[in-house]
């Protein structure tokens, strides 16, 4: 524990909290990690009996797992169920207990393998991380400032146990940022095709999604989780929040934000989900669907049809065509396009290679709305950065390249931020499963409960 009163990467609490620790160990082989658990739990079990009742032992220093030199307690685990229910409205009755109890213990393991990773990768979580955190929380259960406090007193739950939460979730997402973000790039191309792929889908209904993923890492977890799963989904329809059970349940990087993915763009999802979703109404949900790594729960949040952008934009263009002469196959044509205008920089020269190329056909379009040009060109046009040359197009002389002297409406910086954000969300998330999935298969985890 730091000053500050936040944890940084073993968010265990001392002893007398009612928890075993191993602190500061590195991982060595099997044998020697249990010969130095063994010793160290016998001298803190040993000191405890001088200050605790036997009965106290009993509950609150009894093993539930041991993560690689990190020891999970079972007072631990009765911590966070008591947050789980209590945080999702859940029927704490026998049955619910038992599921909930098992997904927890799941859950802490992980989060003591990405704690362990982040200490490696040297990354730290402070108080004003923690305090943002749950400052959004309030702020997306219409909280008042303090709420979140008042919440876990109502609740008899200690705050260290959300806390304990909140800075596994943080220090997790920084070790995936830090050790991927530099292989992540998106380029301009993909931004582009994306650009294109939602012009070609103007008009078309925007679901909003949620969702709830439980991982399957072993195929002899699979009817333990999809009975987890399935039971979620049950408590839901009977009245349990989504946003809630997303955020203590799932697995996927968006239970910080209660599984909320936004507007999803057609090939975003899985195709089995997307076809799934097509047949619900806002507010219905389906699952859990067996898709690739594990269990998705989807909510179908809202649906819309987005405004054309093509209707909000108007554009000041120029244009130079390469004709296609007899006997000539357009991609010659292309090539030729391409090497033409690759170094142009401004309008004043395409128009100049215009004139040298086809003067009848090429030079200033001058201001057009974007929605006027053809269909071919439309989403070209609008996927384009200002005075850079398009890539060729067919057009009805030949093949066209373009360039935005301006543009009027919208945002387009805005968009392409947008575009490389969901692209770079998606591809850390899926790095992020297998880390820890990896870390998963090569980790010491002795579970004794």
């Amino acid at each position: 524990m730091t000053t500050d009163g936040v944890p940084r990467y073993n968010t265990a609490r001392p002893p007398d909290s009612g928890r075993v620790i191993i602190r500061d160990m590195t991982l060595q082989p099997l044998r020697s990690a249990r010969g130095r658990l063994a010793a160290v739990l016998a001298i803190t079990l040993l000191a405890a009996c001088w200050l605790r009742p036997a009965h106290a032992q009993d509950q609150e220093y009894r093993i539930a797992a041991v993560v690689n030199d990190d020891v999970i307690s079972i007072s631990d685990v009765e911590e966070r169920v008591k947050l789980v229910v209590a945080s999702t409205n859940l029927q704490p009755n026998p049955r619910v207990l038992q599921q909930v109890r098992a997904q927890v213990l799941r859950t802490l393991i992980d989060e003591k393998l990405e704690l362990q990773e982040a200490k490696k990768e040297s990354v730290a979580v402070g108080l004003a991380d923690v305090t943002d955190a749950i400052s959004n929380i309030e702020q997306q259960n219409k909280m008042p400032k303090g709420g979140v406090d008042q919440f876990l007193k109502t609740h008899n739950i200690d705050r260290q146990t959300m806390v304990d939460q909140i800075t596994a979730q943080i220090a997790w997402a920084k070790t995936v940022r830090r050790r991927f973000m530099h292989s992540v790039i998106v380029s301009d191309e993909e931004i582009n095709e994306q650009l294109k792929e939602e012009q070609a889908n103007a008009g078309k209904p925007q679901d909003r999604v949620g969702e709830i993923y439980l991982s399957v890492d072993n195929p002899s977890q699979d009817p333990e989780i999809h009975d987890t799963a399935q039971h979620l989904v049950d408590e839901i329809r009977h009245g349990a929040p989504f946003p809630a059970v997303a955020r203590q349940f799932s697995q996927s990087s968006t239970a910080a934000v209660g599984g909320d993915i936004g507007y999803v763009q057609p090939g975003q999802l899985d195709p089995e989900a997307e076809k799934l979703l097509s047949k619900l109404q806002p507010g219905q949900m389906i699952g859990p669907v067996r898709l690739t790594g594990g269990y998705y729960i989807y909510l179908l949040i809202d649906r819309r049809t987005p405004v054309d952008p093509a209707t909000q934009v108007a554009v000041n263009l120029t244009q130079v065509v390469f004709p296609i002469p007899a006997g000539t196959d357009s991609a010659s044509v292309i090539e030729k396009a391409k090497a033409a205008t690759a170094d142009a920089k401004s309008c004043g020269e395409m128009a100049k290679i215009g004139r040298d190329v086809s003067p009848d056909l090429s030079g200033p379009i001058g201001d057009i709305k974007v929605a006027e040009l053809p269909a071919e060109v439309r989403s070209t046009v609008l996927a384009a950065k200002l005075a850079t040359p398009t890539d060729p197009v067919p057009v009805r002389n030949g093949i066209g390249v373009f360039m935005v002297c301006s543009r009027q409406g919208g945002d387009q910086e805005a968009e392409r931020d947008r575009i490389a954000d969901n692209i770079t969300r998606v591809r850390l998330e899926n790095l992020a499963r297998g880390y820890l999935r990896d870390l998963r298969q090569v980790a010491f985890i002795d579970l004794r409960v």
